[in-house]
């Protein structure tokens, strides 16, 4: 199966790429036509839902896209404001470190380990009051725990790679950017209401609760794995 993603995943590439080498301003067409659809078909449902839903997280946070964002103009010249050249050249290094990991994962057949992994898990962890997804404390994760408590179970180490990558992300975007995210977050802040701040609060609080659940199993059953 992860032939079959990474083929399809390459001709569309190509096709891409094709349309781009015959027409240089192909990428400037597509956007300008998504704008003039999206103008045409989206934007009086999207300012009505965020009208609707004033006062809900979501529905302010839509306001506050739909008055500071009136065209793709608009979009361009605020990532331009703020994304600075250290910004770009860290999102370069990303992303070529992110293409090299999906290399690795297809190359190590991870797909079809991490499936494995995940369809047996979950068969275990499925019974009692641990019948849903929503919530993973408690029950489910009394169950996740029990399971890699059994011989021989473990997280796969191509799986456990990419969590070991992805918590170096996390720390080195901590440690370079808490300003900025810190000065972004004030901004969002300061154009919800109370009600929607209070909402974002709560969901903050119950997905924190959630990562510090999945955090202390992950953290009691790490495999032994070596990591470039």
């Amino acid at each position: 199966s992860s032939g079959i993603n990474a083929e399809y995943g390459g001709q569309l590439k190509d096709a891409f790429n094709g349309c781009v080498a015959g027409d240089a301003e192909f990428v400037s067409k597509a956007i300008a036509r998504a704008e003039t659809l999206y103008n045409q078909n989206l934007a009086d449902k999207v300012d009505k839902f965020a009208k609707d839903n004033d006062g809900s997280l979501f529905g302010d946070l839509v306001g506050m896209a739909v008055d500071k964002f009136t065209s793709v103009d608009d979009i361009k010249a605020f990532f331009d404001m703020h994304i600075t050249e250290d910004i770009s050249e860290d999102a370069l290094i990303i992303r070529q470190k992110a293409l090299a990991a999906a290399k690795n994962w297809c190359d190590s057949g991870c797909t079809d380990q991490s499936a494995a992994f995940l369809q047996s898990l979950f068969n275990h962890m499925n019974g009692g009051s641990c019948s849903s997804a929503d919530e993973f404390c408690g029950e489910c994760a009394d169950r996740a725990d029990s399971w890699f408590s059994a011989r021989g179970n473990q997280l796969p180490c191509c799986v456990d790679d990419v969590v070991q990558k992805a918590i170096k992300a996390y720390d080195y975007v901590i440690e370079n950017y808490e300003d900025v995210i810190e000065e972004a977050r004030a901004a969002v802040q300061g154009g919800l209401s109370e009600s929607a701040i209070a909402e974002a609060q709560e969901i903050a609080a119950e997905l924190q609760a959630e990562f510090d659940c999945v955090a202390e199993v992950y953290n009691g059953n790490q495999p032994e794995c070596t990591h470039a």
